[in-house]
């Protein structure tokens, strides 16, 4: 178990570093290109993984890599929309906690069984994930309503990825996460040739900055090369973080990773902490010590 919260943990870390330099970038940039340049990058990780590791080709693996890569596309176009609208430090842990939920209710659905003390601790993750999105801030800043719309509709399809992915086989390897990758280079891709060819644009899709941040937070204006970079790096995060994601869905409990990798908010809210100056409340601190606790409970569980 261990090795499965390890990977959690990793994977975890690198989804938040991601999201919030994603964040960042789709405030200058258009979300739908910044986003095919994540997955761009994140396909390429996935690639050079592959073909280090051990894989196998089924029927299986492909119809869970291909489910996943629809849930997961539409899930991350969302993501960033909602994060360009912001607040970044609310919107991001809402998703996080609806991601977390589903996983875990599907594997009550499927009878995936942990001990009292593992399901404690699933349960002690979440509260961990509600008690970091609680954060003072001024009462200028709010959750828009297409925010929180976009926010619902990302945690929901980020979860059911994470739940199509669980359901392949053992021995694929990381094959279903490079197809979900691939897949959604190929559905942005198709996406961004088919709004440009009807010379449309999604309103919500396109750059947009974060409303008027709080006394003492401070507002990062990125040149379009520096946005561009941060979209690289945090394609080559997420491309990390979904073979450290699949690695742990192949050694352990649907529930368990899930939660675990779901605490992507700590990097993310501690990153705007450090980089944007965002306030982290007492409440915060204490649901970073209730996710750590939750973790080393899952370790020895």
């Amino acid at each position: 178990m261990i090795v499965v919260v390890l990977l959690s943990v990793a994977s975890s870390l690198f989804y938040g570093t991601s999201d919030f330099l994603g964040g960042l970038a789709a405030r200058r940039l258009a979300v739908l290109p910044a986003t095919l340049v994540n997955y761009l990058f994140g396909t390429a990780v996935i690639a050079v993984a592959l073909a280090f590791g051990g894989w196998s080709w089924s029927v299986e693996a492909t119809v869970s890599g291909s489910a996943a890569a629809l849930f997961a596309v539409v899930g991350f176009i969302t993501f960033y929309a909602a994060m360009a609208i912001g607040p970044m430090s609310l919107l991001s842990p809402v998703v996080a906690l609806i991601q977390a939920l589903v996983p875990v209710a599907a594997a009550l659905v499927t009878g995936q069984g942990l001990s009292p003390l593992g399901w404690g601790a699933v349960a002690l993750a979440v509260v961990a994930t509600i008690l970091i999105s609680q954060q003072h801030v001024d009462a200028a800043v709010r959750v828009t309503m297409p925010g929180a719309v976009l926010a619902v509709a990302a945690g929901i399809l980020l979860g059911a990825s994470v739940v199509a992915l669980d359901a392949s086989p053992a021995d694929s390897g990381l094959l279903p996460a490079f197809l979900e990758m691939a897949g959604g280079v190929v559905v942005l891709a198709a996406l961004i040739g088919v709004l440009r060819l009807l010379r449309r644009e999604i309103p919500w899709f396109a750059a947009q900055p974060e409303a008027e941040p709080a006394a003492g937070v401070r507002q990062l204006h990125l040149s379009r090369r520096a946005a561009w970079l941060a979209a690289v790096a945090a394609g080559v995060l997420l491309g990390g973080a979904n073979a450290f994601l699949m690695s742990a869905l192949h050694l352990g409990n649907l529930a368990v990773v899930s939660v675990l990798s779901s605490l992507y908010p700590l990097a993310t809210v501690l990153l705007a902490a450090i980089v944007l100056r965002e306030r982290v409340s007492r409440v915060q601190i204490v649901g970073i010590g209730l996710a750590i606790l939750a973790a080393v409970l899952l370790s020895v569980s």
